[in-house]
């Protein structure tokens, strides 16, 4: 996450934005001071979470690692021994002697943008080289982009839920570990990214602060930065604190990452807006050493994981106050110079036993394949751990035909019964590689015994590829209610609507009574909710905690009314109460949700 990059246009951005008023700057050692009591239950924590979860968190897994080295690095004592049990239980699936496997395989895919692309910023910000691992994870990330932006299936606001965060650390993860073979590629993206950044408007802090800091990691026009910079310094708060949102209290995490972006443009830590902020940080960090973020999910609904303690205070907060104390720290040491010395360690990659033509498979030319094939390579050569060279080729149509031509078994799986078809269903754009694996006998449903983790329909639903959903079904792929739910969470309507076509049925519901137009008002999906209604999913059932889809927009403040005004014009009623007895206008008045009120009026 932290760049070197100090701009030549400092000055002209000082001045255009009226930053060139000096205030006292705070002094290093009241900084110091605050981090250094920062810093303890940070690590503690940390610790803490991953003896209990085994999955990448953004906040106790990117976050805290990205936070203790930039702290080592301005001269901070920072306990390795804690360090380094956080990095071993957040990089297994990047150091593992199957790493590789599992990479091509997709054993871990959830969430290509921000699980994957923070896990290889903090993959670098521990030192640890690109290799054949990493490198697959960045090319996956990059092939998700979608019209110049990426998508995130996570909806806890402010943290993981901005398209704005989801393209700015997709640029950075691919920036750092693309490998050279797709440079062309690589830079592509970036290109397409920058477009995006530079004419899309954000509508929260942390948009407007990802979006600098996009823009900077994508090598932008100096006057895009300012711009940008622009935009992210007029959300200060008279106080010099950053809110979440509009009409909401200044608090540690928006005021952080801000700091921390302008940090990122260069905005020397001198000037009156960063000495604002400062000094917001300094005044309200609580004698624990943490600062308290108080969480905007309201929902009685489980979105995520059950919570546990990690010995961080503020209960239902905890998370996001960790979340936003790491940003805090962050900022305030991005102000402070380096230390002269700063060498831990490098985290290194366990040894994999990849074969030597695993590389030129996986990202050369259908050209190196073809002399290799011609030098005896079989077709059928796969790793100890099944990957085949069918696999590693999955997301290239014309590698995908050359291996076929020469025998290759499409049926062939994996260890984790992972075929070549699920493989290229975990890629947008591969469409002519599906059907020409689909036109040499691949199975569009695992054989029965066989376990995945997803079918090729699901991995589809996902990426968003409504050609690759429309050839597997097609070929009689299962419209089941897993690819249903991955379509609803990923936003991807076009697919909703042909897995419905397809018989998929759109009136499944969890145990909760959570039924799927709950669930799109939940994960702030507006593009589905039509589609959704259109299929007579209940537009007013309530589930077990007495909500109406509409009583969860009105409870869920996303910082827009885009899905609350969607399901309103699909004829949701607003006069059904919940379990307190609250209209949904009422819910959004008692929680002080003005934008949703007004247009519940």
């Amino acid at each position: 996450m932290i760049s070197t990059v100090k701009r030549s246009f400092l000055l002209i951005a000082i001045l255009t934005l009226s930053l060139a008023q000096l205030l006292r700057p705070q002094s290093d050692t009241a900084v110091r001071a605050t981090v250094k009591r920062a810093l303890p239950l940070l690590q503690k924590s940390a610790a803490e979470f991953v003896t209990q979860r085994a999955c990448f968190s953004c906040h106790h897994n990117g976050l805290s690692i990205l936070t203790l080295h930039l702290a080592g690095e301005r001269g901070f004592a920072v306990d390795m021994k804690t360090l380094r049990i956080v990095e071993e239980k957040t990089f297994r699936v990047l150091r593992a002697p199957q790493a590789l496997d599992d990479a091509v395989q997709a054993v871990n895919l959830s969430d290509p943008t921000p699980n994957d692309s923070l896990l290889l910023m903090a993959a670098h910000a521990a030192g640890l080289q690109p290799d054949l691992p990493t490198a697959v994870y960045a090319a996956r990330i990059t092939r998700w982009q979608r019209n110049g932006h990426w998508i995130t299936s996570d909806f806890r606001p402010p943290h993981s839920s901005s398209l704005f965060a989801a393209t700015a650390t997709a640029v950075r993860a691919i920036r750092l570990y693309m490998p050279e073979e797709l440079a062309v590629a690589r830079d592509a993206a970036i290109d397409d990214a920058r477009r995006w950044l530079r004419e899309t408007r954000p509508e929260s802090t942390e948009d407007a602060a990802f979006r600098v800091m996009g823009l900077v990691w994508a090598r932008a026009e100096t006057g895009d930065i300012i711009n940008a910079t622009s935009d992210l310094t007029s959300l200060q708060n008279a106080n010099g604190g950053w809110s979440q949102l509009k009409g909401y209290d200044a608090d540690a995490y928006s005021t952080g990452e801000a700091l921390f972006a302008l940090s990122e443009a260069g905005v020397p830590p001198s000037t009156a807006v960063w000495q604002k902020g400062q000094k917001f940080l300094l005044s309200t960090q609580e004698k624990d050493g943490t600062w308290h973020v108080r969480t905007r999910m309201l929902s009685p609904a489980e979105v995520s994981p059950p919570y546990f303690s990690t010995g961080f205070p503020y209960k239902k907060d905890e998370f996001i106050s960790y979340a936003g104390t790491c940003w805090a720290v962050v900022a305030l040491l991005s102000a402070l110079p380096p230390a002269e010395t700063y060498s831990p360690q490098p985290l290194t990659a366990v040894p994999a036993d990849a074969p030597t033509w695993a590389r030129p498979v996986l990202f050369g030319s259908a050209r190196e394949l073809e002399a290799l094939l011609s030098s005896g390579l079989d077709a059928n050569s796969k790793t100890s751990r099944g990957t085949t060279l069918l696999m590693l080729a999955a997301h290239d149509s014309e590698k995908v035909r050359l291996l076929l031509a020469h025998g290759a078994d499409v049926k062939s799986r994996s260890n984790s019964g992972t075929d070549a078809l699920t493989v290229a269903s975990t890629y947008r754009d591969t469409a002519a590689a599906i059907q020409f694996l689909l036109d040499a006998g691949a199975e569009v449903q695992a054989p029965e015994g066989v376990r995945t983790r997803h079918s090729p329909l699901a991995f589809t639903s996902m990426t968003g590829d409504i050609e690759n959903a429309r050839r597997l079904l097609a070929r009689g792929a299962e419209p089941s209610a897993e690819a249903l739910a991955e379509a609803v969470t990923f936003d991807n309507a076009d697919i909703v609507r042909a897995l419905i076509k397809a018989g998929a049925d759109a009136n499944i519901r969890e145990a909760s009574g959570i039924n799927l137009l709950h669930w799109a008002t939940i994960a702030n999906r507006a593009s589905v909710i039509p589609v959704l209604a259109e299929t007579h999913v209940p537009l007013d059932d309530t589930d077990d905690f007495g909500f109406t889809p509409l009583m969860y927009a009105a409870t869920l403040d996303h910082g827009n009314t885009v899905t609350l005004r969607e399901l309103l014009k699909a004829g949701a009623d607003r006069r059904i109460r919940n379990l307190e007895g609250r209209t949904p206008l009422q819910q959004a008045l008692r929680l002080k949700h003005s934008q949703l009120a007004d247009a519940l009026k």
